[in-house]
């Protein structure tokens, strides 16, 4: 059963910075909704952008390359995102491909903007050493 990824604008947004809520599951059917909101958020000017995943419930390897997509982007665009409280089989998901290791995770969402303040270029924030 596959239930719709729904991306919703959460209660921080500051100049450069955006929360994005994502609940459902993160796949192939979604991974263009992903996309289409990093899209948004970066014309927007926002730059700095924290996924809130505490309501996230599945991903797959397509999830992990939308993720992997959407920081590419932020990147691109001179910023970065964060993964917050991400838990259960995403976790799971995250640490089997290594993608935890490439994008900035953290338990909560303002622990991740602590994460990603602006780095000199070339650097990426560090990652915590805490579970989320």
């Amino acid at each position: 059963m596959n239930t719709r990824l729904v991306i919703l604008p959460a209660s921080r947004e500051q100049e450069g910075e955006a929360v994005l809520r994502l609940t459902g599951e993160l796949d192939l059917d979604s991974e263009a909704v992903l996309a289409a909101a990093m899209t948004e958020v970066l014309d927007g000017g926002r730059r700095w952008i924290v996924l809130d995943c505490s309501q996230l419930a599945f991903c797959d390897s397509r999830g992990m390359n939308a993720l992997l997509g959407a920081q590419q982007r932020a990147r691109a665009a001179g910023g970065g995102i964060a993964l917050a409280a991400v838990g259960g089989h995403v976790r799971h998901v995250l640490a089997l491909t290594g993608v935890d290791q490439v994008i900035t995770t953290a338990a909560s969402v303002d622990a991740c903007f602590g994460l990603l303040s602006p780095s000199p270029a070339g650097t990426t924030p560090e990652q915590p050493d805490a579970p989320a």
